[in-house]
C-alpha cells in the first residue's frame, strides 16, 4: 500500500464534538453515535458542517482510546449533554492519506509510523483524522481518510 504524505499546517477549526473514552473494538459505534447526535443538534440549531467529520485521539491506547469526535461548524451550537463546542487545533502536521476501507487503516498507521521514524520527525502524540468522503455513498475502496499527526514543536 502506498500513502500519499506531506507535511502541512492546519488552522483552527471551530467544532461541535463529543470528547469520550471507548475501546478499538467499540470504535465505530462510538462514531455512529456520536455523528449522528451531534447532526441531529446541529440540525436543532441551524449550524452547518463546512468541512470532514473528525475523530481527534489523544492517546493510542487500544483498550481505552480518549477521543473527540464531530464536524467543523459553521457557527457555535447550543451545547447539550456531551455535545459541546470545540475546536480542531492548529498546529504543524504530517498528513497521511489513505485510500480504502477503515479496516485497512491499521496499515496506513504502520506505514506512517515507519516514515517518521526513517525520516526522524517527532510528534506530540495527538492524531487527527478526517473523513472526506461518506461510507454510507461510497463503496470502502473509495474512502478518503487523512491521517495528521501533530508534530512536536
Amino acid at each position: 500500500m502506498a500513502i500519499k504524505c506531506e507535511m502541512k499546517e492546519i488552522g483552527v477549526q471551530k467544532t461541535a464534538s463529543i470528547r469520550t473514552r471507548t475501546s478499538v473494538s467499540n470504535l465505530p459505534e462510538t462514531i455512529r453515535q456520536a455523528y449522528q447526535s451531534i447532526g441531529i443538534l446541529m440540525s436543532e440549531n441551524g449550524v452547518e458542517c463546512v468541512g470532514a467529520p473528525f475523530a481527534i485521539y489523544y492517546n493510542m491506547d487500544i483498550q481505552d482510546l480518549d477521543v473527540e469526535l464531530g464536524f467543523p461548524v459553521s457557527s457555535r451550537i447550543s451545547e447539550k449533554g456531551r455535545i459541546k463546542n470545540s475546536f480542531i487545533p492548529q498546529g504543524k502536521v504530517i498528513s497521511f492519506t489513505h485510500v480504502g476501507p477503515y479496516n485497512e487503516l491499521e496499515s496506513a498507521y504502520n506505514e506512517a509510523f515507519e516514515w517518521i521514524k526513517q525520516n526522524n520527525v517527532e510528534t506530540n502524540g495527538v492524531v487527527c483524522e478526517l473523513y472526506h468522503n461518506d461510507p454510507a455513498v461510497l463503496p470502502p475502496a473509495e474512502l478518503i481518510t487523512e491521517i495528521c499527526m501533530y508534530l512536536k514543536n
